[in-house]
């Protein structure tokens, strides 16, 4: 960091000294131009009717050869934008120029002018697109004699110039061939042989040379720069791998001679060399190269910024191994890059053939073992290679058996090897229920019914799987429920009804004695006796499950009520309860003790006191009830009397 601090003070030292033999400020400005920066200046901003020439102070030598490189930007309104510039050689002083068509240039004689002319004017013969010509004396007139070369496009191969675009523009005096060249963006646009001391400066070889530019009813923002282009091209033909030197080369452009040069690799390794030597980088990765360039006239140049990747070599892999005949035989590319991209292929096979995809098919059709080898190239051209010895088996043909079982059975898994040649190294069973089995015959217990798919395939010694077979298999359950014991009245209708239903299932009461149809879900039964009935539930798998149910007959329908309970927590007339056969519904039962106060209170058959009162013990006595409800037949009635509390 510190070298490179050191190396941009360098550059503003230079652009703040004058060097020997140079004059800081060489440009004289007339109009309305102005320097923009050290060497860049508006020949008009994008106002009407101006003009701006800026005019070098030092005279050049025609006798002596030049090659002079500029950037010029003709603005960005196309159509509506004026009027252009004119590079211009002339004897008369540098307080020169006009507005309007005749881009400064018009009346300066004698002369010899570059122009690019950006507006369309008939009376001079322009044509329709921004054009490029070598004029003399002043005269802008493309049908006059003072039109010595062009008009042509200003761009190669495009007519407008008015692109918001900086252009590359080079004028090549060949003073011993008495030859010009006029150049944009490094392509020839024009060409003149012409003894132009002689013919049109009348044998003074000493001119100004400067820039010109106008505008008039249109207008366009309008500039030139002694070209400062700093420029690093790159070999594209090299590799550009870790480890590998890289070679930069620079082909900056100015126009004065470059003086300073500032490499920056992107790595914090710099130079300042016009040609550094080649670079190797610590290692792959992407870096960002710089480059920034002074000439003599002391300005610095915009820095110039190139992204550049150092590729990774390839860590090259491959699979799968084994191939398996009569499977897929594709290879598998597993090769990886930290840096850069794979994008070709080559397998060797072993055999004097090859093939060039990612993931090719393997050409070999009998077992055996095979030297395969894989060449991995990046788009740089880092290229890795790997070999493996592949194993070529046969693949083993299997099937799979399962059974359809009851909830809580076992199931046995059975598989078979259909391809006896290839022996089976291991069996894989998939119980569709996250569990798994290795052996070739295998029970298992499902803890929940469902439809199961089971999958199963082997292994062969050789490593080949087979194809995966499915089996489904079925776990089936079925729920006696029958209900909760109960009591009712002689000869009153009772309703039974399985809790757990499904139509698929058959249903058995046992015994059939007082039901309307025992093989239903829901039969009625008529009892005059007590009755214990069996429910029976079969699935069509044969499935079965058993309940049984208690029903008690009492005569009624009346209300059964105890003289006496006992609440001390032995199990035995704990609490104080009535029994209510052939009574479906309790309007109350409540318990008053002598002093008239209620106790407890109920409207649910299972409603009970356990002898407390306010949460905490009834004292021992005798307590009054009354209960009262509505019997199977819709009757309300009610009994009372008195309960001894025993303690």
């Amino acid at each position: 960091m510190k070298k490179r601090l050191c190396i941009i003070c360098s550059l503003l030292l230079i652009a703040c000294t004058q060097l020997p033999g140079q004059t800081l400020l060489p440009y004289i400005l007339n109009g309305a131009a102005t320097q923009r920066t050290c060497n860049c200046y508006i020949l008009t901003p994008d106002q009407q009717g101006i003009s701006g020439t800026v005019w070098n102070k030092n005279k050049i030598n025609l006798q002596q050869s030049f090659n002079y490189v500029f950037d010029v930007n003709l603005g960005c309104k196309d159509g509506n934008g004026a009027d252009g510039i004119g590079f211009i050689l002339q004897t008369q002083g540098t307080n020169l120029g006009a507005t309007g068509q005749g881009l400064g240039f018009k009346g300066i004689s004698p002369s010899l002018g570059i122009l690019i002319d950006t507006y369309p004017n008939s009376d001079e013969n322009d044509p329709l697109y921004d054009h490029l010509a070598i004029q003399m004396n002043g005269i802008a007139d493309h049908n006059s004699a003072s039109n010595l070369a062009g008009p042509v496009t200003a761009l190669n191969e495009q007519n407008n110039i008015e692109d918001c675009q900086w252009h590359l523009f080079r004028i090549n005096w060949d003073a011993n061939r008495r030859h010009l060249e006029v150049s944009m963006d490094n392509v020839l646009r024009l060409a003149l042989d012409k003894d132009i001391i002689n013919d049109i400066f009348t044998g003074n070889p000493e001119v100004y040379w400067g820039f010109a530019g106008s505008t008039g009813g249109y207008s366009n923002l309008q500039q030139f720069c002694a070209a400062l282009r700093p420029q690093c091209d790159i070999n594209p033909q090299q590799l550009f791998c870790d480890g590998i030197p890289v070679d930069f080369k620079d082909n900056s452009s100015s126009f004065g001679a470059i003086t300073h040069w500032w490499w920056d690799f992107g790595d914090n390794v710099t130079s300042n060399v016009a040609q550094p030597p080649p670079h190797v980088y610590p290692s792959a990765g992407h870096y960002e190269v710089k480059l920034v360039i002074a000439d003599n006239s002391g300005c610095i140049s915009d820095t110039q910024k190139i992204p550049l990747t150092i590729e990774a070599y390839p860590v090259v892999d491959f699979g799968p191994n084994p191939l398996c005949l009569d499977a897929d035989m594709h290879m598998q590319n597993l090769t990886t890059t930290t840096v850069g991209n794979i994008n070709q292929w080559e397998w060797d096979w072993g055999d004097g053939t090859i093939a060039n995809s990612q993931t090719p098919l393997a050409p070999y059709t009998t077992t055996g073992s095979r030297q395969v080898k894989l060449t991995a190239t990046s788009s740089q051209g880092c290229s890795s290679s790997a070999s493996k010895v592949v194993m070529v088996g046969n693949t083993p043909l299997i099937s799979g058996q399962g059974e359809n079982v009851c909830l809580g059975t076992a199931i046995t898994f059975q598989a078979n090897n259909l391809t006896p040649n290839v022996p089976i190294a291991r069996w894989h069973w998939n119980l569709g229920n996250g569990n798994t089995l290795m052996q070739q015959q295998a029970n298992y217990t499902y803890p929940d019914t469902g439809q199961y798919t089971v999958q199963v395939y082997a292994e062969s010694t050789d490593g080949c799987p087979s194809p995966v077979v499915e089996t489904p298999v079925k776990v089936t359950g079925v729920y006696a429920r029958a209900g909760r014991d109960t009591v009712v009245a002689a000869g009153q209708p009772l309703q039974l009804q399985a809790q757990w239903t499904n139509p698929n299932v058959s249903y058995a009461w046992l015994p059939s004695t007082g039901l309307t149809n025992p093989t239903v879900d829901n039969p009625l039964a008529l009892l005059y006796k007590d009755q214990t009935y069996r429910l029976i539930i079969t699935s069509p798998e044969g499935c079965r499950d058993e309940d049984e149910i208690n029903v008690k007959v009492y005569k009624g329908p009346t209300f059964y009520v105890p003289t006496a309970f006992t609440p001390n927590n032995d199990g035995r007339n704990d609490v104080f309860r009535v029994i209510a056969p052939g009574v479906p519904s309790l309007d109350f039962l409540c318990v008053w003790n002598r002093w008239g106060q209620e106790v407890f209170r109920s409207n649910n058959l299972s409603g009970s006191w356990d002898g407390t009162w306010g949460g905490q013990p009834a004292p021992a006595g005798t307590y009054v009830w009354m209960v009262q409800g509505v019997d199977y037949t819709g009757r309300r009635f009610s009994q009372k009397g008195t309960v001894t509390l025993i303690r």
